[in-house]
């Protein structure tokens, strides 16, 4: 078995680095939005729910992460807890609510949609 010397560790740090890496506003600003809309699969059936922002994984594998545009808001039990679920139950979750590209148009929309507000609301108050 290879001795692990000093070059490797030097590796591993800087590969833990990135995985922390700080997100940049825009990221910040898309997952505050994505909070405020809640889960997307919840409020088509017109509950609101404290979402977790989930990534869309498109040939990425595990090391790989997909961008932070690429994301929707699921409560848990769409999200990984529930039988319908995204991460457990794939087919059953998209034969129910539409793809994730699908439930992401729409998720983007609902942003869109957010942003005329705060524009409108912003430009009342002065």
């Amino acid at each position: 078995m290879t001795e692990l010397t000093h070059i490797h560790f030097e590796i591993i740090d800087r590969n833990r680095s990135r995985r922390y890496e700080q997100m940049k506003k825009q990221d910040k600003e898309r997952f505050d939005k994505l909070k405020q809309i809640g889960c997307i699969v919840c409020l088509k059936k017109g509950i609101l729910s404290v979402p977790v922002i989930h990534h869309i994984r498109n040939h990425t594998g595990l090391g790989l992460r997909p961008p932070h545009t690429d994301t929707i808001p699921l409560c848990p039990a769409h999200h990984n807890m529930g039988n319908e679920s995204v991460h457990l139950n794939k087919k059953k979750f998209y034969a129910l609510f539409g793809s994730e590209h699908d439930l992401l148009e729409e998720t983007n929309q609902k942003i869109k949609q957010l942003e005329k507000e705060d524009i409108f609301y912003d430009k009342g108050n002065e």
